[in-house]
């Protein structure tokens, strides 16, 4: 049976380099200078680089300067028209070349460096996102071994794909279907060749294309590796020390929920400020068969109870052996009101109505106070065995209708975690209602979250070992099992931290937790506070 013969490869063709500048730049050129420049230039005159970075003042020092600022403001444009060569970074010396590339090198946080088909059909674009983005592209071999770096990520974009990396400051848009095939060409070591004849496409374009990812970052080039045998190649950033401890996931969310190497909104920007629904300052407690309202500590007798801080402070660990004796509704009701209860709630803006916020014993990021909290019992006094939502505003723990299995598989969960040698007496399972803290902060509300976390569990961490009550925070949870077990949607709220507590073992001689830390302090611990915190807290408890 006949076969059609097999397509020629095309020829090689080369895509056109395009320069621009990002949506977000403005470029001020002096009125007097628009037009033809005289000969000489202009030295005293100066344009003005308007970025999301700064302002800055390009000195137009030649005719050559003027010249590429006003193509720069058209939009994507070919450079080597003005300077020939100026695309290539190993081009030809000219005193238009010397005079135009420092003006380059000094704008290149805010430059944008596109490859375009001959029809002006945009290839791809590498977008600076970091005021210390460089991007300097070197020929790359058309036999070179090169592969994705295991950092380089791949998401939509408004223009099509784009390919970022924590490593780096730049972004790569890949405009056209063809573009982002020839990305995953190289998801394997692979050479520009082999991907050229894989895509039917000429090896020049591919050998442009692939400088331009390997200089943004977003594909490594590897050498060969003997030890290895043939056709093993290694790549430096999987044996970098720097490199070899970090995830991808948690290099990117490092990256991104903080200022610096992305260009994206942080912060309290508003951008989902109109977003359909609402997200109440405090949940009021599920609907649930039983309500039991908790024990409210006199603050008086805890100021006279309570060990200075440094003792508490110093004492502080993380206990797994437990005592015979449970818990009691009175020392739960007591840590939870000591630091986690809502002790105040107004408005931000209460002339025109604006959103509330709450004050609690523990800190939150921007007063989101996002975190839910649900209490798995396993020995209490006078709390039957099962799991309660703590209702922060009213100080009552509602019961959560939920199967039997599901209360015994989060506390044997909780148990293999933190390595007990029987059941937590109590485990406290921290979700996170995520819109509380996404309608309010861009890029850092999920690392807002966990520092809620942190510092929640530290101030369960300080008032259990004040009480004497034995505490460990877990380190790492199972939002499904958590989510299946307490009727949650994990897409708005789910697990984000979890801590059990129990009573302590009994110590010889019948010594409390703290003799020893309050031996070496040398003190008593029963002081009293001063009269300045005495009014705070009296304040508060108003």
């Amino acid at each position: 049976m006949p076969t059609s013969p097999p397509r020629p490869v095309p020829q090689d063709s080369g895509l056109i380099d395009l320069w621009s500048l990002r949506q977000d730049t403005l470029l001020e050129l002096p009125d007097e200078t628009v037009g033809a420049p005289p000969a000489g230039g202009f030295p005293e005159e100066e344009a003005l680089l308007s970025t999301r970075w700064g302002e800055t003042r390009l000195p137009i020092t030649a005719p050559v300067v003027l010249l590429a600022l006003e193509r720069l403001s058209y939009g994507p444009v070919s450079l080597d028209n003005v300077v020939a060569g100026i695309s290539a970074p190993d081009g030809p010396g000219s005193p238009e070349r010397d005079a135009l590339t420092p003006l380059l090198r000094s704008m290149e946080n805010v430059l944008v460096r596109s490859l375009a088909a001959k029809d002006g059909r945009l290839v791809l674009s590498v977008v600076p996102i970091s005021r210390y983005a460089r991007f300097r592209p070197a020929a790359t071999p058309a036999d070179a071994v090169l592969r994705l770096s295991r950092f380089a990520a791949l998401r939509t974009h408004e223009d099509g794909l784009c390919a970022e990396s924590p490593l780096s400051g730049l972004r790569v848009v890949l405009h056209q279907p063809r573009s982002a095939w020839l990305v995953s060409c190289f998801a394997r070591p692979s050479t520009p060749r082999e991907a050229a004849g894989r895509l039917r496409m000429p090896v020049e374009d591919v050998r442009q294309a692939m400088a331009y990812l390997e200089a943004s970052g977003m594909v490594v080039r590897g050498t060969p590796a003997a030890a290895d045998g043939p056709g093993r190649y290694s790549f430096a950033e999987d044996e970098d020390p720097a490199l070899v401890p970090w995830s991808p996931h948690d290099l990117m969310m490092h990256a991104r929920s903080r200022q610096g190497r992305h260009d994206g909104p942080v912060g309290a920007t508003g951008d989902l400020a109109d977003a359909p629904g609402t997200e109440p300052v405090a949940a009021r407690g599920r609907p649930g068969p039983v309500r039991v309202p908790l024990p409210v500590p006199d603050l008086e007798r805890v100021l006279d109870r309570d060990p200075p801080f440094t003792v508490a402070l110093e004492a502080r660990r993380s206990v797994r052996d437990y005592g015979e004796q449970p818990l009691d509704l009175f020392q739960l009701g007591e840590l939870l009101y000591r630091s986690a209860r809502v002790r105040s709630m107004g408005d931000l803006r209460a002339e025109d109505g604006g959103p509330s916020v709450t004050s609690r014993p523990y800190p939150s990021v921007g007063g989101a106070y996002a975190l839910e909290l649900y209490l798995t019992v396993s020995k209490c006094a006078g709390l039957p065995r099962g799991t309660y939502h703590y209702d922060p505003s009213e100080h009552a723990l509602v019961l959560v209708d939920m199967e039997a299995d599901s209360v015994d598989e989060l506390l044997a969960e909780a148990r293999t975690t933190a390595g007990l040698t029987a059941e937590p007496h109590v485990l406290i399972t921290m979700t996170a209602r995520f819109r509380r803290m996404t309608l309010k902060y861009s890029g850092l509300a999920y690392s807002g979250l966990l520092k809620d976390v942190g510092v929640l569990q530290q101030t369960l961490y300080l008032v259990c070992t004040a009480m004497g009550i034995g505490p460990c925070a877990l380190a790492i949870g199972d939002s499904d099992l958590s989510a299946h077990a307490l009727g949650l949607d994990w897409r708005t709220e789910s697990a984000v931290g979890e801590f059990v507590l129990g009573t302590l073992p009994s110590e010889p001689g019948g010594e409390g937790p703290l003799s020893a830390a309050v031996e070496v302090q040398g003190h008593d611990w029963h002081v009293r506070c001063s009269e300045e915190l005495r009014r705070a807290l009296a304040h508060t408890a108003e």
